[in-house]
């Protein structure tokens, strides 16, 4: 939904560079469900259009600074405006406007995220992740990361398809990059604060800029304070209650002839209490005979206590510290760049793991990561017939996971003739290191063709200490999770990836491509497993080929991009949950379909966006559709802009329609959720100058409801019988008010 521009203000030169070739992009991707819709228009609005062109959107995907349309990547990009007018406040809530992302949640608060069908389970917190993260050019190594808050936000790039040979670590079936906002060079800044009627949640965040001497200082802020939708009538609570406050300082200082230092640092504070994930089945009658509070069903309310918990339910809670050094430097006809990056993160976690009103069976997490990376690239200029990247990269980090379960469930609920009740704790303690020398060149074969390569090795060593100590013994906790004396674990593996690419820029509008990339996911330890002998995992590989055609439409004013693909995994890392654990294997899967994107700027008050994926992913050996992959997903935007007639007053609206295809949750097809669409409507009312926005913006208006459900083992759950699920946040409606100085 970006603002519309005249070929004259956008300071576009007439013969653009190479990178520049498609200067014409929507602030925002989004695909073509509009584009066929909107054809005939195009006709009947040809010259009108061609005086229009769309902002173009610059990403950093591959290392080097780029026109989205020039690359021959899937890039979906979400611009920080568009972040904060919907009030996205992290990366879950970001998933709803991309097709094909999809990210379920989980009663421990970690992020199930898939890329085109595929990713990996969330309930192994010592997996690596096959869609890394990165924050400022930072890898984030652990799940706990996507907890993130989203804000004062250049943009957030989605790259999809196996990215191994630049960004490497774990970016075998995409990335998710965030962006944010650098200094300015004058004082200005903003804040902006919404007032949520329904449950009573107030959002702020705001920025400045701040000259300093020989460089500038940005200090960014963010704070939620979000009320539950579900009443737990037990405790009396509405969750989950959600407080975060988040606090960023950047500096950035220009030296010497174009050198830039730029130093960055961000605490986060995150507080959770409570969650919405409740006993949905019960045909059997176990919970019912088990706690009698209980009543099965799923909707918003429902009964649990733990007392464990502050306030008789789960919590969550998390403060982080993130950092950053960012040198470059030009050299000759390169420029070198010098990327450190420090992050840690102190998380405790009460989960109520029996969703009932008894002490049955809790667990309490204390989690400790932190991390060192170091990066060193030296990038040639985007001129000349051969251009190239070249690099190190070091990671560092150090993972430890304190885990107590305990039980205590009350006859004739025993494992066979033992009674179920004890408790242990686990420890868990993991040292990584990966050490990486990667490559990319590119070389143009003609006035048109250009050829990319790109390579990757990396070696990775992991030493992990797993124990298991009984702290109140029985025969039920000696079975199902047995004493360990503290045993060492060690794994050390080579990785070779990479990626080849044709493209073909037909004309300056059209640009055509092919590409074939393999990466790697590290293998290693799980910690949810009983016995270390049972702990080791093996590397996952995917072979990713797509090919692709990227359009620029009546001069600029209309983009329309069409890609298909096929992902094929040998070793594809799944969990299952059995009640008290996680199992691990791993499997043959295969993901292939079609994504289109489409932007148009209609007329200088309008601009209209759609975006549409198909994806077919599953599991090679049983056919069966893989977990959280709907066939369909796609997105209709529309922003429309006019004065209002009251002065110099101009009123906006934007619009987002998001549709997901029904999927299942589970493996085995087990739990389908229906189709959903969810509606978010934004109408706001500023001046001629942008100082001040007052607005109303209505998330989920159709009131859609969207099931996340599981089978409970433990309870005789392996049947659909006895499931546990959670539901989406309904409609709200929201008042937004920012100033700008």
């Amino acid at each position: 939904m970006p603002y519309c521009m005249t070929e004259k203000e956008t300071g576009v030169s007439e013969k653009p560079g190479r990178h520049e070739k498609t200067r014409l992009i929507g602030s925002r991707t989004a695909a073509s469900l509009c584009a066929a819709l909107a054809m005939s228009s195009f006709y009947q609005e040809s010259s009108r259009a061609q005086e229009l062109i769309l902002e173009e959107v610059i990403v950093t995907a591959q290392k080097r600074v780029e026109n989205v349309q020039a690359i021959p990547v899937t890039i979906n990009v979400m611009p920080g405006e568009e972040i904060e007018k919907f009030r996205i406040r992290n990366i879950v809530d970001l998933a709803g406007f991309i097709p094909g992302l999809e990210i379920l949640p989980t009663p421990q608060n970690l992020a199930n995220i898939s890329v085109r069908g595929l990713g990996t389970g969330a309930g192994n917190e010592t997996y690596d992740q096959s869609v890394g993260l990165f924050i400022d050019g930072i890898y984030a190594g652990r799940q706990r990361e996507f907890q993130a808050s989203l804000f004062d936000l250049e943009r957030v790039e989605i790259i999809k398809g196996t990215q191994n040979s630049l960004l490497g670590k774990n970016t075998s079936l995409g990335a998710i990059s965030v962006v944010t906002r650098k200094p300015g060079d004058d004082l200005a800044g903003y804040i902006q604060a919404d007032y949520e009627f329904e449950y009573d949640s107030f959002y702020s965040t705001g920025a400045v800029d701040l000259p300093a001497g020989p460089g500038a200082i940005r200090l960014a802020f963010n704070q939620v304070s979000e009320q539950g939708y579900v009443r737990n009538t037990f405790t009396g609570n509405s969750v989950p209650e959600r407080e975060q406050a988040t606090v960023r300082l950047t500096m950035l200082f220009p030296f010497a002839d174009d050198g830039e230092l730029t130093l960055g640092y961000q605490y986060d504070d995150l507080d959770i209490d409570g969650d919405t994930f409740q006993i949905a089945k019960d045909t059997k009658g176990i919970i019912a005979a088990l706690d009698p509070a209980v009543i099965a069903g799923l909707n918003e309310k429902k009964q649990a206590y733990t007392s464990f918990g502050k306030q008789g339910g789960a919590l969550d809670k998390q403060t982080g510290d993130r950092a950053y050094i960012n040198f470059e430097y030009p050299l000759a006809s390169h420029t070198l760049t010098a990327l450190t990056g420090l992050s840690s993160y102190d998380n405790k976690r009460v989960i109520d793991s029996d969703f009932t009103t008894g002490d049955y069976l809790s667990v309490l997490v204390d989690q400790d990561f932190s991390q060192f990376t170091q990066e060193l690239r030296l990038v040639s200029t985007d001129e000349g017939r051969f251009t190239y990247i070249a690099g190190l990269f070091y990671l560092d980090s150090d993972f430890d996971l304190d885990e107590t379960l305990d039980t205590a469930f009350p006859p004739p609920f025993t494992l066979g003739p033992f009674p179920l009740t004890g408790a242990r704790l686990k420890s868990y303690q993991q040292d990584t290191r990966v050490l990486s020398v990667f490559g990319q060149g590119e070389l143009e074969l003609g006035d048109r063709w250009r050829a990319t390569l790109g390579l990757r090795w990396t070696d990775e060593e992991k030493d992990a200490v797993f124990a298991n100590t009984h702290l109140r013994s029985s025969p039920g906790i000696g079975i199902i999770s047995p004493e360990v004396a503290p045993t060492s674990l060690e794994r050390e593996e080579d990785n070779f990836d990479g990626s080849i690419n044709l493209q073909w820029d037909l004309s300056d509008s059209t640009m055509l491509y092919g590409s074939w990339a393999r990466g790697s996911k590290s293998g290693g330890f799980s910690a949810a497993v009983s016995l270390p002998s049972d702990a080791e995992y093996d590397t996952e590989e995917a072979d990713t080929t797509e090919a692709g055609v990227k359009l620029q439409l009546f001069r600029g004013a209309a983009i329309l991009n069409l890609a298909v693909f096929r992902t094929e995994i040998d070793d594809f890392q799944v969990v299952r949950f059995t009640g008290l654990g996680f199992d691990t294997t791993t499997i043959p899967v295969e993901s292939e379909g079609v994504e289109l994107e489409s932007q148009w700027a209609a007329s200088t008050d309008l601009t209209l966006a759609a975006s549409v994926t198909y994806t077919d992913a599953s599991e090679k050996n049983s056919g069966d559709a893989m977990p959280g992959s709907p066939d369909w997903s796609g997105s209709i935007t529309a922003r429309y802009e006019h004065e209002l007639g009251l002065g110099r007053l101009r009123w906006r609206l934007d619009g987002a329609l998001n549709y997901v295809d029904e999927r299942y949750t589970d493996r085995q097809e087990k739990f389908l959720i229906d189709a959903v669409t969810i509606f978010d409507l934004r109408l706001a009312v500023l001046p001629a100058g942008d100082n001040w926005e007052v607005a109303l913006l209505g998330r989920n208006l159709l009131d859609e409801e969207v099931s996340f459900e599981f089978d409970y083992p433990i309870f005789g759950g392996d049947d659909e019988s006895t499931t546990v699920a959670s539901l989406n946040r309904p409609r709200t409606i929201a008042l937004q008010g920012r100033y700008n100085f």
